[in-house]
């Protein structure tokens, strides 16, 4: 496949993750979504460990594009941070998930993880690695 494809490729998704919120499809297939991507993401100032996995708390939307997703912190118990959830990942998250996430319907953990760069991911900042985000489903 050449670059010129998937870049191709990575536009349909770009456009496909824009109209995920107004679907019901599980939050956990929206963020695989996103991670599909042939660029790599930035997450901003994210305080996650990697391979560590986060209780979210709750989510709260600040603005059309923007979620602030509130996890447990593991250095202080009992504390909630906040996070600012990179544009692409809030561009996927619905209403209806942020309230069934708030209720305690639906309960997730956040997990940053490490993608090595080959032909499916362009490389960010000169490494041959990126970072993602993934959520997991607690039953």
């Amino acid at each position: 496949m050449s670059l010129k494809d998937r870049i191709r490729r990575d536009r349909v998704l770009r456009m496909v993750e824009k109209y995920l919120k107004f679907t019901d499809m599980d939050l956990v297939v929206k963020f695989r979504l996103v991670n599909r991507s042939l660029f790599a993401i930035n997450l901003g100032l994210c305080g996650l460990t990697p391979e560590i996995t986060y209780d979210v708390l709750k989510l709260e939307r600040v603005g059309r594009r923007r979620i602030v997703i509130y996890y447990s912190s593991k250095l202080y118990p009992g504390r909630e941070i906040p996070y600012l959830l990179p544009e692409r990942y809030a561009d996927t998250v619905s209403d209806r998930d942020i309230e069934l996430i708030n209720t305690g319907v639906e309960k997730y953990r956040l997990i940053r993880t490490i993608k090595k760069c080959d032909e499916t991911r362009v490389q960010y900042d000169h490494k041959n690695y990126t970072w993602d985000l993934e959520v997991i489903p607690v039953f």
